[in-house]
């Protein structure tokens, strides 16, 4: 009755968790759209504030604009991650110039949406930041940073399951931190050519964020068992689904996007653009966060290294010689000698140390 009723729970709940993730991955495609998104405009005060007045009332709420100076004032906002494009008006028009680094999804809406807007106007695009010419797109990046988090959550179950030791398992999740970003790098760079010709910076980026998604479920299974390890996959995916890999947390639906950049995925997407195209800018939230969840892993593990210990139970001197309450040898009992009896072919072999006596009673 426990055992169906147990079932029932875990089938109830697996359920439940696979509807509301299946509907926050749909959601990061169907419900795609800038909410929020910062850009800036560039020139003149009053041809720059009449164009955001436009942008707003076409599309309310859509974007953060923010005026700035000239060009240069426009580039650094792209290059310091403060914007994600800048529309700049000079003398010889507007001209949109882009970090599609940043986000080529979003680079490219802005691209077609100018488009639309302006069909008889053909307007410059300068991409400043651009992304590595082999994933334009941003598919490369999006599709590869699923399975890393995922096997990086599989090691830390495996970890957490056939690892006893709290010390091994601390070398365990340092040895794979270390070789998840060696091999994230050789798949993403120097395999796929999705990321920048920069190993080192690759391969640090790329362990941290393998010990954040790690380091938790390797905690959470130490002090919670099983629930804790579902648990924490749990935290992962959803973590994967909301981490705006392939668009922008900006695109995806208020408060999804926030919340993916609390969670290691989302945070480690940032920090990987960051520090890989802007020099580290506007990657500092996204290294606290990530060095959040590996401390705090890592603190839950040895918390709960008791729980990895073996029990030892005592056994009264009386039972173990098979003497009973009364103080006589229970009948059937075997004499307690200190050796083991072990069974083997053609009766039972009493362990050396026995005496001859006895060795004369075998079955």
């Amino acid at each position: 009755m426990i055992a169906a009723r147990q079932a029932g729970i875990i089938v109830a709940g697996m359920a439940v968790l696979l509807g509301l993730v299946v509907c926050l991955y749909g959601s990061t495609v169907t419900s795609v759209r800038p909410r929020g998104l910062p850009v800036v405009v560039a020139g003149p005060e009053q041809p720059a504030r009449a164009f955001a007045a436009e942008v707003e009332r076409i599309s309310p709420g859509a974007m953060d604009i923010g005026v700035v100076a000239d060009v240069a004032a426009a580039d650094r906002a792209l290059k310091d991650r403060e914007a994600y494009a800048a529309f700049v008006f000079t003398d010889d028009g507007l001209s949109l110039r882009l970090a599609s680094a940043a986000s080529p999804a979003v680079a490219e809406a802005l691209v077609r949406g100018m488009a639309i807007t302006y069909p008889d106007v053909r307007i410059p695009v300068v991409d400043v930041v651009p992304n590595v010419v082999a994933d334009r797109q941003g598919g490369g990046v999006s599709a590869g940073y699923l399975p890393l988090v995922l096997i990086a959550t599989a090691a830390g179950v495996l970890l957490a399951r056939r690892v006893r030791s709290t010390q091994e398992r601390l070398v365990g999740l340092l040895c794979f931190m270390v070789a998840g970003g060696v091999a994230g790098t050789v798949a993403l760079s120097g395999g796929l050519d999705v990321l920048p010709d920069n190993a080192l910076r690759c391969m640090v980026v790329l362990a941290v964020v393998t010990a954040a998604v790690t380091a938790p479920v390797l905690g959470l299974g130490a002090v919670a068992g099983a629930r804790g390890l579902v648990a924490a996959v749990a935290v992962a995916v959803l973590g994967a689904a909301l981490s705006g890999a392939s668009s922008a947390p900006e695109m995806l639906p208020t408060p999804w996007g926030g919340l993916g950049q609390l969670l290691p995925p989302g945070a480690g997407v940032t920090l990987t653009r960051s520090t890989l195209y802007f020099d580290g800018a506007g990657g500092g939230r996204a290294a606290a966060v990530l060095a959040i969840w590996a401390v705090a892993g890592i603190t839950l593990l040895i918390i709960g290294r008791g729980r990895s210990r073996p029990v030892a139970v005592a056994v009264p001197a009386q039972q173990a010689a098979g003497v009973g309450d009364s103080g006589v040898a229970e009948a059937g009992a075997p004499p307690h000698t200190g050796r083991i009896a072990r069974p083997r072919e053609g009766g039972l072999g009493i362990s050396p140390g026995v005496s001859p006596r006895e060795e004369g009673f075998r079955a």
